[in-house]
């Protein structure tokens, strides 16, 4: 444990000089400062720092910052945060992704896990955007050597709602776009993208393929490109499945989609290929593929629960406008 005077964030520094200034309204000049500032914020009880150094499109956003910041202070009165370990940073450009290992301690429970954050600058300010995170002392989770991180385009953004256009040649920026998006798909944990979400109005997705193991458990594995998609013949069954998006942070409601559905598409080699898609695969090729139509899973809703969403999507618009 830091002395009294030591700043709660590890750095061997006093809680003056270090983290705060930047809880008195100074912004860090680095993710890894807003990092250990946002630690240090846990450690000491500061939510209305932690709200508002978090990007609108975070997962962990929540609109009703008074439940927000009585979870958070909930969260730090019970917790005891003894130690923070950096393994890595990396800033390139508008993005840095910081990795630590934070010890924790809650009714003499020792916990420790690995997390990769990361942030984004937007008008000067670095924001925390979302991390991924494992049980104990992981140090694959590492930054890479470069990062390849795409913009997000969010609810509201004209570029959602446009039918893309098609791809003419895969040309070698086509191949490094599909690389960048694998990336930038796997930095939110995600299982499929689209071009226009990362502001490429073609006619490209990409999803991850589900795994079986020995033991029947599914995972998200290898990727599947889908250049210039047709879909067609969609079965006469369908299903009823909770549905999110990463253009629509923090909004996940229940879809009715055809249970198979037939793909003729492009991949990355330039071979024109037709396939049948069944169950998950369907599902995901069908919500991507509505990106590409200029189509947001909302607008497949009843009217009822439309509307039910209707406030959130609003105040979700605003707040991504204002960032």
């Amino acid at each position: 444990m830091p002395t009294k005077e030591q700043c709660p964030c590890y750095s061997g520094e006093t809680y003056s000089e270090c983290c705060q200034p930047y809880h008195e309204g100074k912004l860090p000049p680095n993710a890894l400062k807003l990092m250990r500032s946002r630690f240090a914020a846990y450690a000491l009880n500061i939510p209305k720092y932690l709200i508002a150094t978090t990007h609108p499109a975070s997962p962990q956003y929540n609109p009703n910052h008074e439940l927000w910041s009585k979870r958070i202070a909930e969260f730090s009165s019970i917790t005891t945060f003894s130690n923070l370990e950096i393994l890595g940073f990396i800033e390139q450009g508008s993005f840095a992704i910081v990795t630590f290992v934070a010890h924790l301690a809650q009714q003499d429970q020792t916990t420790i896990y690995t997390e990769r954050s990361y942030f984004e600058r937007i008008d000067g300010r670095w924001l925390y955007r979302n991390g991924q995170m494992a049980d104990g002392r992981d140090p694959t989770l590492a930054p890479p050597d470069k990062i390849r991180l795409l913009p997000m385009a969010y609810y509201g953004n004209p570029i959602l709602k446009r039918v893309a256009d098609p791809i003419e040649e895969i040309t070698d920026e086509i191949i490094q776009l599909v690389q960048d998006m694998k990336e930038t798909m796997d930095s939110f944990e995600a299982i499929g993208i689209a071009a226009p979400q990362i502001h490429k109005s073609i006619r490209l997705f990409i999803i991850r393929q589900p795994v079986r193991d020995p033991e029947g458990v599914t995972e998200p594995h290898s990727i599947k490109v889908f250049i210039n998609p047709e879909l067609t013949l969609p079965s006469h069954k369908t299903c009823v499945v909770s549905e999110g998006c990463l253009s629509i942070p923090g909004v996940r409601s229940e879809v009715e989609r055809p249970r198979e559905i037939t793909v003729e598409y492009t991949d990355l080699d330039g071979s024109r290929t037709t396939q049948r898609f069944f169950g998950w695969d369907a599902r995901v090729i069908q919500h991507e593929n509505d990106h590409i139509d200029g189509i947001l899973f909302p607008s497949r809703l009843t009217d009822e629960k439309q509307k039910d969403l209707e406030a959130y999507l609003q105040g979700l618009q605003h707040r991504l406008e204002d960032k």
